[in-house]
Formats: structure tokens, C-alpha cells, sequence
């Protein structure tokens, strides 16, 4: 990393070029030295200088700002002016890629869009005092308008493969500082400075919001005044609830937390409160917390955004840009990426071995996304997209070495804010209620379901209209049904709420359609989302997201298949959660709830790997003490063959809800049917409670 006080002069220098841009373009505009056609890009470049300049005057990184001289509303107008390129102004802004190249064409709209994102992005690093990523940022700018300048002044403005270069050398240059950041932010206990603001900041104040840097909406004020209206023991009820879910996973599965020393917490802004008690709860259980931003570094991007963090700025910037890498991706790129990440695990090893793995406290509530594909935002070309495939399987390997799977857990918990709607607090009453269900009550009765179940050779699932499903799911044979099943048990452990049996399929054998009418995944809304399977692998696809077939399919590609033309299915489950599934009808909210809950309210299906990935030789048992043996397919089970593909390092669970079911039953070897589900209602016997919820009024 920079020397501070290099770092400090670098600074100094770059906001000085910045913050001369405006009087000289505008001279030279008034002397004629610039053609007409150069008049857009003096634009760009001034209103992106205007920007830098407003945020250099701020200089809150420096100390020369009291954070307390302003009020809730001076921040929530200087928020609203920072954001406004990304937020209220998008459609218009630079950062926009249809508007960039509108303005400069295609090539250099790309370059130039995805400059402006990255510009307006940097708010959030220079608000946690992360200097060096602005400062290199700043650089490239600057770097790029000198181009502009000169060259324009000798008739020839910089080509788009000019600048394409500047900015791939920019990536490579500092991508290991870029990943050292990422990884340091993810391990190291103090890194970040959010934990401090958790902690020690007055949060009656909601002034401390604003400390985050991330974008401060209604949502997440909302979300705050209402943590604060709570007691202190339903604050610490929900944590508890949070804390003792992680811990029974370690319990559950049989790893040990005697050599760790810290748990990386994902949370959200808003719930401070309960993310204060939660860490004194994990620091009595001997686990330091780490908690780390979303990231919004090029390199580091991810589709989901991950990360303690607040509501998007606006879903459909995110969306236009996380492709951008699709400007300097390729080959020795993609070394250099691995390289740096070997580099920062070595660097933080230590912190590495002693993290037992995340508990993830996450948000739902707001209207699904559905994209606009433009088309002159930046997509992966088939060779990238092989690339990233073929980076995402050696990134996963490289993260085994030094965090085993077999050797960590993770627990999620999710709960609604203000955009769920106006009934909001009386939903929020209604998920507390779902997240602690009795495990003892849902246990007993899913073992009922496991038991019939395990007599099976294959599952049916058959839809009711308008759902078009028709699923086969072959199981794996039982040598010894005494001591061994094939499905899990869930209950409400790392995976809150309480409410599956899930297994691995055989996928040799299983086969059909799966008919989603309507489906959140990966941040984005699908309709109408219809996947056929051959032996356990998606052989075509397609949704209605649009008229244009070509353009669902793209969508389900680059998005739900992660750049493959197929995915193995990974997993089968049976939901059981029925109070969810109530409360979701009562308040008309299954839209707006994540799958974490929704994969409790029927049965689901996930693509990708399995629940066991990378740790199919750790044993798992039920409570029973049956050893759960559907751990595998028969792709990970290759796993080590030299030239095979064993995992895919994606699992998105896609479910049918209940009043969208005919018929789940299972067949044994004498063709012998157990039916579970009938017309959306448990038929089994001693599952007849689970009805009660869906027999009510809503």
C-alpha cells in the first residue's frame, strides 16, 4: 500500500489538475482552440471536475470537517447532491451508458460511462477514509483528460483503444493493491471502520447513518427510527435469535470453534442497534466480529453486491455496470487477479484460518427489479465468459486452501424494511414471529416427511395452472435405511427460519420442466422462467421478462447461468414453513420476500452445486443420528480428475409456492406412491399442523 505522506502529495497534485479543468476548458473554448465536436467532451470532463471539487472542498478524510456541525438535513442534501449522477439524474448522467453513447458513440460511451461510474462511486471509499482507492482513481482521470487536451490542441483527440489501454493498465497496475484492500477488509478485525461506528457512535442520533457513505434513503432512516422505538429486549432477542443460530451450526454439523477467533458479520444500515448487541453476544462465545463494506472497486465488483450496506442507489446503475470488466478482462488479467489474491491471503493468513465463516443479517422489501438490457452497456464476450468460469473455479479452489469448508459455518437471518409498505411494523412483528419459530415442533414433523421420503426411488412434482411444472427427482439409493438418509433436516440454525428437508439428487434420471410464473433471483425479477432438465442438467431455457426470445435468453445466461449454457440441478427440497407462506398471502408480500424465506414456503429446486460444495467428506448427521449420505452427484464426485469441472461455485434456489402445486409424491422401488403435498395442502400423515396456517383466513 502508499506511503501516507506520498499518498498526501499524490492527492494534492491530482485535485490540483482537477480543480483547474474548469477555467481552462473554458478558456480555450473561448479562443477557439477546440473543434465543435470537442465541445461534448469539454463537458464531460468539466461536469465530472465540478463533482471531484465539490468533494475535495468536504475534506471530512482529513479531519478538517466536524461531522457535527450539520444537521439530519444539511447531510441528507448533501447526500442527495453527491448521489444525484447515480440516483435522480442517471437517465441523464454520464455514468449512464445509452447517454454516454449518445454522446461519444459506442466505444468511447463504454470507456467514458464506466470512468464517470467509478468517479461517482468513490464517495463511499473517501467517506471510510480509504484515500489510496480515490487517489489512483483521480489519477487515471486526470491521466485520460491530459490526453484529451493535448491531443486535441494538435488536432487529434485520444482514440477509444487509447484509452482503453490507460484503463487496463490501471486495473493491472494496482490490482494488487485493489484486492489487498478487499481481503484486508474481509479478515483483518479493524480494518474497516464500521464496527467503530456500531459500537461507539450515539444511534439515537441518525445522523451516524451518514458515516457509512453508502447512500442514505427513507428505507434505511426508516428502518433505524424503528430499531430505535424497540425495546432493549426485543433488540437483544434478535440477536440472540441471530448469535445462537450460528453457534447450533457448528453444533449441527460437528466442527469446532476451538481455534477460532472471529465471524465475518454482513448486515445491513439500519440495524445497528442489533448488530451492537449481536457482536457483545459473539465476543461471550469468544468470536471477534469483522465487518466489511460492499465493495465498488472494478475488480472486486460482484453481481450482489456483498458487504455491510444499505438499499441500492439505483438498482439498474448496478445492474448497467456489472459488466465493466468486460473492458479490460482477459488472460493475463485474470492471472494477475489470482496472483494478488494468493498475494493477500498469504498477507492475512493468520486472520484467515482463525475466521470460523459469515453470519449474513440481510434486508428484504423492496419492489423487484426487473432490468433494462441496454444495449450499449458492456457484456462479456464469449472467450471473457469462459474466463470468468474458468477464474471463478480456480478463485474458489485458491479460497479452499486457506478457509476450509469442512471447517466453517454461516448462519442468515433476514428481515424487512420500511419499502415492504405501509403495513410495515405489523410485518415486521409477523417475521419475528417466522424467524423463531419452535425447531423442536417443525423438526419432529420433517422427519415424518424424511421418512417416507427415504423410501423412495424417484419424486414427483407436478404444478397447478397457471404453473407448468412437471419434475422427476431420482434419489439415491439407501444401503443401510438404519443408519442412513437422504435428506437434511433444516431447522433454524444456519439457515433462519426453521422450515426444509433438502437433499442432492441423482442426476442421472432426473428430468422435466421447471416452471417459475414469478421469481426474484440474483437481484433481478424473473417472469414466466421455464427451465427443462435432462439427466439433472438444463438443456434449454427461456422466460417473458420481454417480446424479444433472444433477449430472455441472454438475460437468463449472462444472470442466472452465470455465463454457461447449462447447470446441474443441486439440489431438491421439500419447504414446510406455512406460517411464512401465511403472513407472505396475508400482507401480499411474496414478491418482495427474499429467497431465504421464500425457499421455505414449497418445494424448491436449486441450479448450481450442492449444499455440501467443497465438503462432501465431512460427515453430516440429522438428529436422529442418521448419517445424511446425498452429499454428492455424479459431477462433484469427479472432483480431482484432471479437465473436469466439479463445481460451478453458484447455487440459486428457485421455489414453487404452494397454491402453485398439485402433487409432490414419491415412488419406491415396487412403484409403490406416497403422496406429500395434494392440491397445495400436506396430505402425510402427522403433517396435518403444517395446514393450519393455510386454512386460515388471510
Amino acid at each position: 500500500m502508499i506511503e501516507e505522506t506520498f499518498l498526501e502529495e499524490r492527492y494534492s497534485l491530482a485535485v490540483m489538475r482537477i480543480r483547474e479543468i474548469g477555467g481552462e476548458l473554458e478558456e480555450k473554448k473561448n479562443k477557439g482552440v477546440f473543434a465543435s465536436d470537442a465541445l461534448p467532451w469539454a463537458e464531460y470532463f468539466s461536469c465530472l471536475a465540478e463533482w471531484m471539487t465539490v468533494l475535495d472542498d468536504f475534506k471530512i478524510w482529513r479531519g478538517s470537517h466536524d461531522f457535527n456541525e450539520w444537521s439530519l438535513k444539511e447531510w441528507q442534501d448533501f447526500y442527495e447532491k453527491i448521489y444525484a449522477p447515480l440516483r435522480r439524474d442517471y437517465e441523464e448522467s454520464y455514468a449512464n451508458p445509452d447517454k454516454a453513447a449518445s454522446v461519444f458513440g459506442t466505444e468511447y460511451g463504454r470507456l467514458l460511462s464506466f470512468l464517470a461510474s467509478e468517479i461517482y462511486q468513490s464517495f463511499s471509499r473517501w467517506m471510510m477514509g480509504h484515500l489510496e482507492a480515490v487517489v489512483i482513481l483521480w489519477e487515471l482521470f486526470v491521466e485520460i483528460y491530459t490526453d484529451f487536451v493535448y491531443g486535441e490542441e494538435e488536432g487529434e483527440k485520444p482514440t477509444a483503444e487509447a484509452i482503453a489501454k490507460a484503463v487496463y493498465w490501471y486495473v493491472s497496475d494496482y490490482s494488487d493493491e485493489m484486492v489487498s484492500w478487499r481481503i484486508h477488509e474481509q479478515q483483518a478485525p479493524d480494518f474497516s471502520r464500521i464496527k467503530s461506528i456500531i459500537m461507539s457512535e450515539d444511534l439515537s442520533d441518525l445522523r451516524y447513518l451518514y458515516r457509512f457513505g453508502d447512500y442514505i434513503s427513507e428505507t434505511e432512516l426508516g428502518t433505524a427510527e424503528h430499531m430505535n422505538r424497540l425495546s432493549q429486549a426485543d433488540i437483544d432477542a434478535m440477536a440472540d435469535t441471530f448469535v445462537e443460530g450460528y453457534i447450533r451450526g457448528f453444533e449441527i454439523n460437528r466442527i469446532s470453534l476451538e481455534n477460532k477467533k472471529y465471524v465475518t458479520v454482513r448486515g445491513s444500515i439500519g440495524f445497528e442497534r442489533v448488530l451492537r448487541s449481536a457482536v457483545e453476544k459473539f465476543r461471550k462465545h469468544g468470536l471477534e466480529p469483522v465487518f466489511f463494506p460492499a465493495s465498488t472497486t472494478v475488480l472486486n465488483r460482484r453481481q450482489v453486491r456483498v458487504g455491510y450496506q444499505g438499499k441500492s442507489v439505483n438498482p439498474q446503475f448496478e445492474f448497467d455496470h456489472c459488466k465493466d470488466k468486460a473492458l479490460f478482462y482477459d488472460r493475463p488479467m485474470a492471472n494477475r487477479h489470482l496472483a494478488a489474491l494468493k498475494k493477500a491471503y498469504e498477507a492475512c493468513g493468520e486472520w484467515i484460518s482463525a475466521n470460523a465463516g459469515p453470519a449474513c443479517f440481510e434486508t428484504f422489501g423492496e419492489s423487484p427489479f426487473t432490468p433494462v438490457l441496454k444495449e450499449n452497456a458492456c457484456r462479456l464476450s464469449e472467450k471473457q465468459q469462459k474466463l470468468e468460469v474458468e477464474f471463478s473455479d480456480m478463485q474458489a479452489g485458491l479460497t479452499e486452501q486457506y478457509m476450509k469448508s469442512s471447517e466453517i459455518s454461516f448462519t442468515i437471518i433476514a428481515f424487512p424494511t420500511p419499502d415492504i409498505g405501509p403495513d410495515y411494523e405489523a410485518i415486521f412483528d409477523e417475521i419475528v414471529k417466522v424467524n423463531t419459530l419452535d425447531n423442536d415442533i417443525y423438526r419432529e414433523i420433517q422427519q415424518k416427511i424424511i421418512d417416507v421420503l427415504d423410501l423412495g426411488e424417484y419424486v414427483y412434482i407436478r404444478g397447478k395452472a397457471p404453473n407448468k411444472t412437471v419434475m422427476k427427482v431420482r434419489l439415491h439409493p439407501l444401503k443401510n435405511p438404519e443408519k442412513e438418509t437422504n435428506f437434511e433436516n433444516c431447522c433454524a440454525d444456519v439457515n433462519i427460519p426453521v422450515g426444509e428437508v433438502f437433499t442432492s439428487p441423482v442426476l442421472e434420471g432426473t428430468e422435466g420442466l421447471l416452471h417459475a410464473t414469478s421469481v426474484y433471483l440474483n437481484g433481478i425479477h424473473f417472469k414466466d422462467l421455464m427451465l427443462r432438465f435432462a439427466d439433472g442438467r438444463i438443456v434449454s431455457y427461456d422466460c417473458g421478462n420481454s417480446e424479444d426470445a433472444e433477449s430472455n435468453r441472454r438475460l437468463i445466461k449472462d444472470y442466472l447461468l452465470v455465463g454457461r449454457e447449462s447447470l446441474p440441478l443441486g439440489e431438491f427440497a421439500v419447504g414446510t414453513n406455512t406460517t411464512a407462506y401465511a403472513a407472505a398471502q396475508k400482507y401480499d408480500i411474496t414478491g418482495r420476500l427474499p429467497i431465504l424465506i421464500v425457499e421455505k414456503m414449497g418445494p424448491h429446486f436449486a441450479i448450481g452445486d450442492t449444499c455440501y460444495s467443497r465438503a462432501e467428506d465431512h460427515a453430516v448427521f440429522n438428529p436422529d443420528g442418521k448419517e445424511i449420505i446425498a452429499r454428492e452427484n455424479e459431477i462433484s464426485a469427479r472432483r480431482g480428475e484432471e479437465g473436469v469441472q466439479a463445481y460451478f461455485n453458484c447455487h440459486t434456489d428457485i421455489t414453487i409456492p404452494y397454491d402453485e402445486i398439485e402433487e409432490i409424491f414419491v415412488v419406491d422401488k415396487n412403484e409403490n406412491m406416497f403422496s406429500i403435498i395434494r392440491d397445495g395442502r400436506f396430505v402425510l400423515e402427522g403433517t396435518e399442523a403444517l395446514n393450519i396456517p393455510l386454512n386460515n383466513k388471510y
